[in-house]
């Protein structure tokens, strides 16, 4: 504001911008620049990378016209057996109740990616170590009816008494 000749005050204009604001401003704008142009070089190089990876079977797979194979099971179990899975150091199902006129033996299949032993807490059984993809099998018909509690025990872990997956299998008769 300047004073002028008649004790009031105008404001003067100035249209020219300092040195350090207009570095600044190029400086911003070429930083937008190539920001923009990374960002976009790395979305091309993603599309071509995507188009040369695929995720579908091969075109010689798709000529031969075959059915894809399975490592899935999907029949049932035997009659009178029960099974149970060991997963990702989790028991599926842990807690059973089988009646023995119509099961009879409990089937654990280790789909773990670890060494497991499974026991009875009692000392009814105790299975070999079971390395992924064994299995080990008790007939509960062999043992009185009761309540049997057994465990999964990690075999590298069984004598310092480390990961134990718990479980039960409640033989008795219905009350």
């Amino acid at each position: 504001m300047v004073a002028d000749g008649s004790n009031r005050l105008s404001r003067s204009k100035s249209t020219t911008l300092s040195p350090v604001l207009s570095t600044r401003s190029v400086l911003t704008n070429r930083t937008l620049f190539k920001s923009a142009i990374f960002i976009a070089g790395v979305f091309v190089a993603l599309v071509v990378v995507g188009s040369l990876v695929s995720s579908g079977p091969s075109q010689a797979t798709v000529e031969s016209d075959r059915q894809p194979t399975t490592t899935t099971t999907t029949e049932p179990p035997a009659a009178g057996v029960v099974v149970v899975l060991l997963e990702n150091g989790v028991l599926r199902p842990s807690n059973l109740e089988i009646d023995l006129e119509q099961i009879q033996i409990v089937n654990w299949i280790n789909n773990d990616d670890r060494v497991f032993i499974i026991e009875d807490a009692g000392g009814a059984f105790a299975s070999e170590p079971l390395s992924p993809g064994d299995e080990f099998e008790f007939d509960y018909s062999t043992v009185p009816p009761g309540l049997y509690r057994y465990r999964a025990v990690l075999d590298t872990d069984s004598l310092f008494g480390g990961v134990r997956v718990p479980g039960v299998v409640d033989s008795r008769p219905a009350q």
